[in-house]
């Protein structure tokens, strides 16, 4: 963990993590973010490289961060993941069922893309294994790799969200248990990104991820929203979300005006907790936001009223030793989920 930083590459900042370990916490040695150009990730412009390169380089000198070597997380919406359940089989079976699998939800020719497998979960009792399918097309990782060589880096590792975020909260938020019960409690985590959202449902008593869910409705929608019926620009939009959000008896109005959108956010939620629910037997309990849902104001109370399970905001404050750099933070530290979880790796 001290020899690397942890670089969460989103749509549209990049936040980065130097921490280490100090005892059952963490120990932020510096964190920081900047704004990137959201064309960076789907252009092939060698100038937005650079530029984006060059601001890195510039965040990272600002933040006195020495290490070279860098664990970088790309996006959900640039990725594809997936869950499956299959019998435990050789590695030749193994390796052909999961490229079976793969091909269902990868909506690109395999050969075009980077694949990373992970075992979550073997149930001995059934000779059964829980998978994690993570996949990129080979494009975005060369540009990943791209960024990190102009930056001055070494990309250690490079993977999504799904399989950064299910370490940290994996290790977080897994109970201790001597014995397992028939019904477990899991977490739902909400990872609210710009463009798309991530669901992830964690099973406390396994301490890993039964299920995924990524849905092409995000933070950007409820700018739009924001910016046409009240025209302004998305700066103003910004501050107006993060202010007052989803608050009730403001002079924006911002709860009728977001109605729709969030009507279509909720419906997404809570057919994957219906699926969930009836999948596994799982209780949910608790439900986490994170992410630019940092950044909505009063969006964790609407959830937790609609849902009727206690809805927060993602904070890692708890979990960090406290210095000058997370006293900063504490509010924002729901954004560094991503990149604080590479560093597990």
């Amino acid at each position: 963990m001290d020899d690397s930083i942890g670089i969460d590459l989103g749509e549209m900042q990049v936040r980065v993590s130097s921490i280490r370990r100090k005892g059952k916490l963490f120990e932020a040695v510096n964190m920081g973010s900047l704004e990137i150009d959201p064309a960076f990730l789907r252009s092939d412009s060698a100038k937005l490289l650079e530029k984006t390169a060059s601001d890195l380089s510039s965040l990272i000198k600002q933040l006195k961060i020495k290490q070279k070597s860098a664990k970088v997380v790309i996006p959900d919406s640039y990725s594809y993941n997936h869950i499956t359940s299959m019998p435990k089989l050789n590695e030749k079976e193994l390796l052909s069922a999961i490229k079976f699998q793969a091909d269902q939800f990868i909506p690109m020719p395999l050969d075009e893309v980077n694949m990373d497998i992970e075992i979550l979960y073997e149930d001995k009792k059934n000779k059964q294994i829980l998978t994690l399918i993570s996949a990129a097309a080979k494009s975005l990782i060369s540009k990943v790799e791209n960024l990190m060589e102009y930056t001055g880096l070494f990309p250690e590792t490079i993977e999504t969200e799904t399989t950064a975020t299910g370490r940290l909260v994996s290790e977080l938020f897994k109970k201790d248990l001597k014995q397992m019960p028939e019904k477990h409690d899991a977490i739902l985590f909400i990872n609210a990104g710009y463009s798309s959202t991530s669901l992830y449902l964690l099973d406390q008593n396994l301490g890993v991820l039964l299920l995924v869910n990524n849905f092409s409705l995000g933070y950007n929608l409820f700018l739009k929203e924001i910016e046409v019926n009240l025209n302004v620009d998305q700066k103003k939009a910004t501050e107006l979300i993060k202010s007052f959000g989803l608050g009730q008896g403001t002079s924006y109005h911002l709860d009728t005006i977001l109605a729709p959108a969030l009507k279509n956010f909720i419906s997404e939620v809570e057919r994957f907790i219906n699926g969930a629910i009836g999948k596994n037997k799982v209780q949910i309990t608790t439900i986490y936001l994170f992410n630019y849902g940092s950044y909505f104001n009063s969006f964790d109370q609407v959830l937790s009223k609609y849902f009727g399970i206690p809805t927060s905001f993602l904070n890692l404050y708890s979990f960090f030793t406290k210095n000058s750099i997370v006293d900063f933070l504490r509010n924002d530290l729901g954004v560094f989920v991503s990149s604080v979880g590479a560093l597990l790796r």
